[in-house]
């Protein structure tokens, strides 16, 4: 039996199905049989969360994560795992409101980054996740140099998550636009791996189109929660 992991996830919805598929995965590989994972999961209105995030009210944001984390908490979860990267801007204050863990997407996306040794990372992902230290000071924590794209891209990128990444089919426009800011990356900041730091990037990016070494944080998230749920 694992150890019961709550899910504060719907941002997307498509990619919290990654998670739940990723997580049970994980766990029916290690301990065969019929055997999965002890999940709770609270998938909340993605429209609110996108709406809270364009006008930057963060505030908000976290008042309702953590609440949704005492739910979970109350339902018994002996850990917490925020569905998306930029939720991690709460995960501060997530914690402590609830008492449990956060397993959180950096630590478990670092860890893998040392374990190959790589120092400078190329981040691809929402504005705040790009620029803010709740995400990039703690990847820096692990020993990583940070670079991000141009100012120029950074001012459409929220546009581009939350607004076309969410049409059936994605303008090809926006995706030469990270495919390019991708390429620049390694070719004029010279970084040793790029992290593809939003989920919705799976959607943007298929393994013919990574050139460099690239982490895709939603399913190096999926194993870490998987392989603490185990311990």
């Amino acid at each position: 039996m694992t150890k019961t992991v709550g899910l504060i996830g719907g941002f997307s919805w498509q990619s919290t199905s990654v998670y739940y598929k990723e997580i049970n995965e994980h766990v029916n590989a290690r301990q065969g049989g019929l055997h999965s994972a002890n999940l709770l999961i609270r998938s909340i209105d993605y429209a609110e969360l996108a709406a809270m995030v364009s006008q930057k009210d963060y505030n908000g944001m976290t008042r309702m994560l953590c609440k949704h984390g005492q739910e979970l908490k109350d339902a018994n979860a002996q850990a917490l795992v925020l569905c998306a990267n930029i939720a991690h801007k709460a995960a501060e204050s997530l914690e402590q409101s609830s008492g449990l863990p956060v397993l959180h997407i950096v630590d478990f996306t670092a860890q893998k980054i040392n374990t190959f040794g790589f120092k400078k990372v190329g981040l691809l992902a929402t504005r705040a996740v790009m620029e803010e230290d709740f995400y990039k000071a703690r990847l820096q924590g692990f020993g990583l140099e940070i670079a991000i794209p141009s100012e120029e891209f950074r001012s459409t990128a929220d546009n581009d998550i939350f607004v076309e990444m969410s049409k059936g089919t994605i303008p090809q426009d926006v995706r030469s636009r990270w495919h390019e800011a991708y390429r620049l990356l390694f070719h004029e900041q010279g970084v040793d791996c790029v992290i593809l730091a939003c989920t919705e990037l799976r959607l943007v990016f298929v393994p013919v189109d990574l050139s460099g070494p690239t982490f895709e944080t939603t399913t190096i998230h999926a194993g870490g929660i998987a392989e603490w749920a185990l311990a």
